[in-house]
């Protein structure tokens, strides 16, 4: 009982060390401030083995090419395997206008198809991606 309340003990003043431990740091990388405050994640989600997040990336005002500043966004598909040493993989679509998610089919496990819709020309067009740990392409279907 006594070496019970001695590692009991021992392990709350661990634990207490360790909350008194907080470091806050100001970040003055240019780079990683921006991109932090730019990015936006848009969908995250999951097969039994692919973990997929989905993000897009506001780029300068005006990049939509309308007088009033609005932009366009780059769209990133961040793949990863569930490992300890996962494969992992990153895939960018640039320069897309108004992206809506429209549906994700992950029936199967390693391949999932992702409907986005975007706007070109004033014009809403549909596409269908396939996502694999390997690719990004247009799907055929």
């Amino acid at each position: 009982m006594k070496r019970i309340l001695i590692i009991l003990g021992f392990s709350i003043s661990l634990s207490c060390f360790a909350q008194n431990d907080l470091q806050i740091d100001s970040i003055t990388n240019e780079e990683i401030v921006k991109i932090l405050n730019r990015i936006e994640l848009l969908k995250e989600f999951k097969t039994e083995n692919l973990i997929i997040r989905l993000f897009q990336y506001g780029n300068e005002s005006g990049s939509a090419g309308f007088d009033n500043g609005e932009i366009t966004h780059d769209i990133y598909f961040a793949v990863s395997e569930f490992d300890e040493l996962p494969k992992q993989s990153l895939f960018r679509i640039k320069n897309l206008y108004a992206v809506e998610i429209e549906n994700i089919n992950d029936s199967d496990n390693d391949r999932v198809l992702i409907g986005l819709t975007y706007v070109e020309n004033k014009t809403r067009k549909r596409v269908k991606l396939e996502l694999t740990i390997n690719d990004l392409i247009k799907a055929s279907r």
